[in-house]
């Protein structure tokens, strides 16, 4: 996944909750990630969707608008609400009549929809984001190795393979204590186990205030970012820098890039948990969530690797409205920068071919040419050549 793409965050969601209705999911529930955890999904019994699996997401099925206006959907009774997220609060239109979503065998109804402008976050490939409402009376397995979902009605007879790590989950969030060096500073307490981010780990405002993250000594990278996540905060800066380790239950991970939010708001401002683990770190694993018991399972199964080279911008696929990748992070000085990319640019060809014409699996694996030539039209509507070189920053 291309490097700043990573540090998307959703955020937690807090909207009116709907009353609803649920079966068991089936055996197993595929899932492509590609940061994220996307899996087909069905509303209405006849609306295909990309749904994105969000533990931070509470118990809300949410819509993007996008998707929504271009479907076959055609909602008759609306309301608002406020919903908060990674970027503060935003108020946002409802939908009221009852919904169906059926997800393998599981149907599940929904008396609130949340509309969001999901796309403008994450691209072209989310539909919409469905919570943990249905994982928190049994045995809930993330397979990460494997790409699939799955409700266990039983314990698995290899739990023996895995960590056992106790949780608190209160109002639908997974918290859990985790610890990370950076240096001589230890950051030790209870984190947001979040799906809905794409990151490491990423730190609130009043994390970053409590442990001076700005005055520890290190190398640092600080990125602006539009978007970042559901709230009324267009644009937002973070700052990247090394970890030395990260301990999650017996596991260590080590040399890895954490982020802080000075400015953080909504999700990552004051809260009772220190950050945000998202899924750079949970991929690294097969989860059981047991929620009934307040624990977690967690089985490592990917090592770690070493730093290798990436560009420092990131982007977002809107293939969906226009005819390109939307440029959606910079780094602060860095090569994209100082070549003449700006955020908000449109990415419209890599090295001669249309970004239209990427598959999926193309343009997560973009980051891997060493060079990329890329053809923008920029956001004063003229059109420019960047040319850029893969390189190893940390």
């Amino acid at each position: 996944m291309p490097a700043l793409r990573r540090n998307i965050v959703l955020g937690i969601l807090s909207v009116l909750y709907a009353v609803s209705s649920h079966a068991g999911l089936n055996d197993s529930i595929p899932f492509k990630y590609a940061g994220h955890l996307y899996f087909p999904a069905v509303v209405n019994d006849s609306i295909r969707c990309n749904l994105i699996f969000d533990t931070g997401g509470a118990d809300i099925f949410g819509v993007d608008s996008v998707f929504l206006a271009q479907s076959k959907w055609k909602p008759s009774s609306f309301a608002e609400a406020k919903a908060g997220g990674a970027a503060g609060a935003i108020r946002v239109r409802i939908i009221t009549d009852s919904t169906k979503v059926t997800i393998g065998d599981n149907e599940s109804a929904y008396t609130i929809v949340p509309i969001f402008s999901l796309r403008d976050i994450l691209g072209c490939h989310a539909d919409g984001i469905i919570g943990n409402r249905d994982v928190n009376t049994t045995l809930f397995e993330i397979n990460f190795e494997h790409g699939y979902m799955r409700r266990h009605h039983s314990m698995p007879a290899k739990i023996a393979e895995y960590t056992r790590i106790p949780i608190v989950y209160k109002n639908h969030k997974i918290l859990f204590d985790a610890t990370v060096r950076i240096g001589n500073t230890v950051i030790r307490g209870p984190f947001l186990m979040d799906t809905g981010s794409g990151g490491t780990i990423d730190f609130t405002s009043e994390a970053t205030r409590k442990y001076k993250l700005d005055s520890i000594r290190r190398k640092k990278q600080i990125t602006d970012i539009s978007n970042f996540g559901i709230g009324s905060k267009e644009k937002e800066y973070y700052t990247d820098m090394q970890s030395d380790l990260i301990v999650i239950g017996e596991d260590t991970i080590k040399k890895r890039v954490v982020s802080y939010l000075p400015q953080g708001v909504g999700a990552l401002s004051k809260r009772k948990y220190l950050g945000i683990v998202g899924n750079a770190i949970w991929s690294k694993y097969n989860l059981l969530l047991d929620i009934v018991h307040q624990c977690v399972y967690v089985k490592r199964f990917k090592k770690d690797k070493a730093a290798s080279a990436e560009y420092d911008y990131g982007f977002r696929n809107r293939t969906d409205i226009c005819d390109g990748w939307i440029v959606s992070s910079l780094v602060r000085d860095g090569d994209a920068a100082k070549a003449g990319m700006e955020l908000g640019d449109t990415i419209v060809a890599v090295n001669g071919k249309p970004a239209k014409a990427f598959t999926w699996d193309e343009e997560e694996n973009v980051d891997d040419v060493p060079v990329q030539i890329l053809d923008i039209k920029g956001v004063d509507g003229k059109a420019k050549r960047v040319k850029l070189e893969a390189r190893e920053r940390w």
